[in-house]
């Protein structure tokens, strides 16, 4: 890839306020988009019908977003060469490039699920798939968005970063996908016998750290890593640590949320229970329920967006069972365990990036 232009320099870009570092990230994904379709075009001897729907698809299904993973990836590579003495400007267009890679799989990720769950509208627009001219063609488009992230990891990276950057990227996509499947299978086994005995903390625990919490702070915070040439196993076990439990934390929110949280505060309406979604809600419930709350449960738990009714029954149980006090010593007891990982670990890591992090999750309303 060709360098910035002076104009693109960001060397007085605050990437910590978000609402400047959005537009100088979408001015790069720009010059990454349209090397990545040249490279197509020219080495492909690719047709302009179909150079025309590359420009297409990636500018519809990449940019949009809050951009939460990609900035963590800048902001961890900020606080490691903070405390590795390194000038961030050696390393910010690696860094970006990285963050743009985490963005370009959340997108892979949206596109693949908004098919799969029949979704209608994402980031304000009609879903891809939507398009009348794009369709199951979707399927194709959200193969090709992983192709393109690791060709900007090709054309940029090499040696020890370049395989352990290959390494990451197809460790936490697979991950993901393994976490996906257990949550699916959950929403699909609505009146299967027994299916609320597999319902257990371990099962939910699992489905969360590989669907949510790889993928949503992992990745992000070991792609820095490695850009700062911080590529030993022993780092990157010690991130992974602190990541899956914030994952965890932030995925009972999610759940918690989903109940609880004021619709027009959340921006959306919570769908959980209509959904037969394996959450932390049910699982408490379900271990703290008597034998009639758990046949109630069982009855009326994903009844589908029409039986309101039903969902009412599940949340009068929930408010019972005083869950959202529960919710609240969970809320406590996770920060503290977040904290004790993050100062054990403070020696390898810019502590800094994950207390930053984890003060702003905790006890989020959104």
């Amino acid at each position: 890839l060709d360098r910035p232009s002076k104009k693109m320099k960001s060397a007085t870009v605050d990437w910590r306020d978000s609402k400047e570092a959005k537009p100088e990230m979408e001015k790069y994904l720009k010059e990454f988009s349209a090397a990545f379709v040249k490279h197509i075009q020219d080495s492909y001897e690719w047709p302009s019908v179909g150079v025309e729907r590359l420009h297409k698809m990636l500018d519809y299904t990449v940019p949009g977003g809050k951009y939460n993973r990609g900035l963590l990836c800048i902001w961890t590579a900020i606080d490691t060469c903070k405390m590795r003495g390194i000038d961030f400007a050696a390393i910010e267009r690696k860094a970006v490039i990285l963050a743009w890679c985490v963005e370009i799989l959340q997108a892979c990720f949206l596109v693949s699920d908004d098919v799969m769950d029949g979704s209608v509208t994402r980031r304000g627009k009609p879903c891809w798939y939507k398009l009348p001219e794009v369709g199951l063609d979707a399927v194709n488009d959200a193969l090709i968005l992983e192709s393109f992230l690791f060709w900007l990891i090709e054309q940029n990276f090499d040696g020890k970063q370049y395989v352990a950057l290959m390494k990451l990227f197809h460790d936490v996509s697979l991950k993901t996908q393994m976490g996906q499947m257990l949550d699916t299978m959950s929403e699909k086994a609505k009146g299967k016998p027994g299916i609320f005995e597999t319902f257990t903390m371990k099962y939910y625990t699992r489905i969360i750290t590989y669907k949510t919490a790889f993928y949503s702070f992992y990745l992000p915070a070991a792609a820095a890593l490695i850009a700062c040439d911080m590529t030993s196993s022993e780092t990157l076990k010690a991130c992974e640590a602190i990541c899956v439990e914030m994952g965890v934390k932030f995925q009972i929110q999610d759940d918690f949320l989903d109940c609880y949280g004021d619709p027009a505060h959340i921006g959306k309406v919570g769908t959980d229970i209509f959904d037969h979604k394996c959450t932390w809600l049910l699982v408490i419930a379900l271990q703290m329920a008597s034998a009639e709350q758990k046949k109630t449960i069982e009855a009326n738990y994903g009844n589908g967006i029409e039986d309101k009714k039903a969902e009412q029954v599940v949340k009068d149980i929930y408010k019972a069972l005083k869950l959202d006090t529960v919710y609240e010593k969970q809320e406590t007891d996770s920060y503290a365990k977040c904290m004790s990982l993050i100062e054990s670990h403070q020696k390898v890591l810019p502590s800094e990036t994950f207390v930053r992090l984890l003060k702003k999750i905790h006890k989020r309303t959104k």
